[in-house]
């Protein structure tokens, strides 16, 4: 117990290195990591045990197979197929390219893209990457270093400092390379990784949308499933074979590792791994955490995310050009509106509240027999309850104010002009904020570019209307008073003629509408923008003084976060005897588990395979349920080829594993024990949702869309038969024409 009261000192201060070896259960079980690379080979005797073939060192070796092809395309996950950059995802993951590229005319979101040559591979789109994990380095004593006595703000501005500098170091080294510093423990160890950056992105292969988004938002996150979610890209570079920007001259990147795509029978019971770089979870929140997000914070989201969409639906209604610009706010809002639900509908099943109590109660035991510890960690508990409580009396104001910048994608737009103006003004990049440094600013105008198809006036002043109501209906002492002062400004005998009086104002007095425009301002220091007399852009300038405001109290927060949670996990990690994953923080990671189905209620059981049987009995004709005339051919001549799961007797579409997963994490490949592709990861079950927060292993699954559906989709439905060549499988079926 000295040593654990030590640990609790200077957790904060020392590289506590997570990886290194722990005991592991003496059975293997369901997983409930999401592990980093390093911690695998500490997990070879459980994985091993689930038939691996592979050997689990290899896991850790970034730079070899597997984990050599796998990518991250900065949202979502993906990884290289061929020898010639070809890169495999969801569907959902290259929706935003399919948006992108779309007209009434052309409509590659309904119709699906294939491009029959090379020549016809088109940009993604602007802002589209992939990057590729070549290093990770523990630099937890160079970030934490020195910073024993020190108030809560010098913390984190310090850490935050030398985070960026690190950075800027690391990039300086080359243009093609692109450093993060991540936290880990919430603070215990931060890492250094370093990826190769690749620049021009092309979309190369999506089906129709009744494949790619079969069920729609009626399906999403549930079981049983039958979408086929997946689509290509490939990555580009330079002749010289280094990262360059979107060019005609470009040629096909050629990663060093690339994974197979499996044809093999798949069971239950067999293994299955799945890697990729999710994005967030919050499995080592305290108890007064998840009160917080089970009473306030979902259910607050959850409403404002079901009334923008509602707003964004409504002014689509029998225009396709204005779906098209909304599609992928809608699809956005869609996605984390009905994860929310089943996340709220599993805490009141599964309370992970009292599992946190729980948890925290038995770590008080474990302390007990040091009163100095055991006062050390409640000391810890009852700051960090604190702090909360805290956030909690400006939670209303600090609500709507951040939805200010969803609702409105010009009022986005005007804020990221101002921002990178007082950026532009700094002389020290290490000086500038996260995301307006040196490094973003060829990101940021590509955002630019890229947000204006996403740009229209009367849905984006329907959904200002709607935020600016909700800003005027605050408590008094949350007031945002820069809003109070412009639309005290204007005529009106009542609240909401003034409202309409400013929306009129605002809209008909800027210019940001027009992309050329913005694009010139891209550039424009701090007076530029105030002298362009804009409606939009004095709406940014007049809110800014309480962004700083709170960044300032974040910042605070942050140091004592980073102060109070290593010392309590590190006490949890000892009495989990080393056995605990960090939470998913959009690194690289692995997790592992097993085909497997669940019993989601009493007397009800879900097989873990579905099969295109499923696709003919749902299927309507009309969205969300409308499969491709081609596919509901093939499918009822029960045309599968070799294609067909021996055991189902058909073509598998979908399964489930016991592997958890979250956001981030769409598009991960799903492995088998020899590293080949047997699926992608593309959604959670819809009782398994609260896994972010705490993992119920009897029916938490992630569902994947099956290799074999996929090939089969490629070949008998699309004809993408040179797709199929470079992914080394024959293709089985004469091809059809096109849609």
């Amino acid at each position: 117990m000295k040593n654990l009261r030590q640990l609790l000192v200077i957790a904060s201060l020392l590289a506590l290195h997570p990886f290194h070896a722990f005991h592991t259960a003496s059975t293997a079980r369901a997983d409930d990591g999401m592990w980093m690379p390093q911690q695998f080979p500490a997990l070879a005797d459980e994985l091993r045990e689930l038939g691996l073939e592979l050997d689990p060192e290899s896991f850790a070796d970034l730079t070899g197979f597997p984990m050599g092809a796998i990518v991250s395309l900065g949202g979502c996950s993906a990884a290289f197929v061929s020898p010639d950059g070809l890169i495999v995802t969801n569907h959902h993951c290259v929706y935003g390219s399919l948006q992108y590229n779309s007209t009434a005319e052309n409509d590659y979101i309904e119709d699906g893209f294939l491009a029959e040559a090379r020549g016809d591979e088109v940009q993604a789109s602007p802002t589209a990457r992939v990057y590729v994990t070549t290093e990770i380095e523990d630099v937890t004593e160079s970030i934490t270093g020195g910073l024993e006595d020190v108030s809560d703000l010098e913390r984190a501005r310090t850490v935050e400092k030398r985070r960026k500098e690190m950075v800027k170091e690391c990039e300086d080294e080359s243009d093609d390379v692109r450093c993060w510093v991540r936290s880990f423990f919430e603070g215990e160890t931060y890492l250094k990784i370093t990826a190769m950056q690749i620049r021009d992105v092309r979309l190369v292969y999506a089906p129709a949308n009744g494949v790619g988004s079969f069920g729609g938002a009626v399906d999403n996150w549930m079981w049983p499933r039958h979408t086929g979610d997946f689509g290509f890209y490939r990555a580009y570079v330079g002749p010289d074979g280094e990262p360059a920007d979107f060019s005609p001259d470009n040629v096909p990147y050629r990663p060093e590792h690339h994974l197979k795509i499996s044809t093999r029978d798949l069971d239950p019971g067999d293994l299955v791994l799945v890697a990729g770089y999710p994005g967030r979870t919050r499995r080592l929140a305290t108890s007064a955490e998840v009160r917080q997000a089970q009473e306030w914070d979902m259910p607050m989201s959850l409403k404002f995310r079901t009334e923008l969409r509602e707003i964004l639906e409504a002014q689509g209604e029998g225009d396709r050009e204005v779906q098209i610009a909304n599609a992928g706010r809608i699809r956005g809002l869609d996605n984390i509106r009905k994860k929310y639900e089943g996340t709220l509908e599993a805490f009141e099943r599964d309370d992970p509240l009292a599992h946190k109590l729980a948890a925290e109660k038995a770590l008080m035991e474990y302390v007990a027999e040091d009163p100095e510890t055991a006062s050390v960690v409640e000391a810890m508990r009852n700051e960090f309850d604190a702090i909360l409580a805290r956030e909690r009396a400006t939670r209303e104001r600090d609500l709507v104010f951040s939805w200010l910048y969803v609702a409105s994608p010009l009022l986005s737009q005007a804020n990221g002009l101002v921002r990178m103006a007082e950026a532009r003004a700094e002389v020290d990049d290490d000086e500038r904020d996260e995301g307006y440094q040196e490094r973003d600013w060829p990101r940021r105008l590509a955002a630019v570019n890229r947000a204006q198809r996403s740009i229209h006036a009367p849905t984006d002043r329907a959904g200002m209307k709607w935020i600016l109501e909700k800003a005027m209906a605050l408590p008094d002492d949350q007031r945002i008073e820069a809003l109070d002062r412009l639309l005290q400004s204007v005529e009106g005998a009542t609240p909401g003629e003034r409202l309409e009086t400013y929306l009129d104002r605002l809209y008909s007095d800027t210019e940001l509408t027009d992309l050329s425009v913005r694009q010139d301002l891209s550039t424009a220091d701090h007076a530029a923008l105030e002298a362009r007399d804009d409606a939009f852009l004095d709406l940014a300038f007049a809110l800014r003084p309480l962004a700083e405001a709170r960044d300032e109290r974040d910042e605070e927060v942050a140091g004592a976060r980073l102060r109070l949670r290593p010392g309590l996990i590190a006490a949890e990690r000892a009495r989990l005897d080393g056995r605990l994953a960090p939470d998913a923080n959009g690194t690289l990671r692995v997790a592992f588990g097993t085909v497997e189905g669940y019993a989601p209620r009493d007397a009800v059981w879900y097989e873990p395979q579905t099969t295109i049987r499923g696709v003919l009995e749902k299927n309507t004709g009309e969205a969300p349920f409308d499969s491709p005339d081609r596919l509901l051919e093939m499918a009822r001549a029960e045309r599968f080829g070799s294609y067909a799961d021996p055991d189902l007797d058909t073509l598998p579409v979908a399964f489930l594993s016991t592997v958890n997963v979250t956001n981030g994490s769409s598009g991960s490949s799903a492995l088998n024990a020899w590293g080949e592709v047997i699926g992608l990861a593309f959604d959670m079950n819809w009782e398994g949702v609260a896994a972010d927060w705490v993992v119920n292993e009897d029916v938490v699954r992630t569902i994947h869309v099956d290799s074999r559906y996929m090939l089969w989709v490629m070949d008998a439905v699309d004809g993408a038969h040179s797709l199929l060549r470079e992914l080394g499988v024959q293709p089985r079926f004469t091809p059809a024409g096109r849609r």
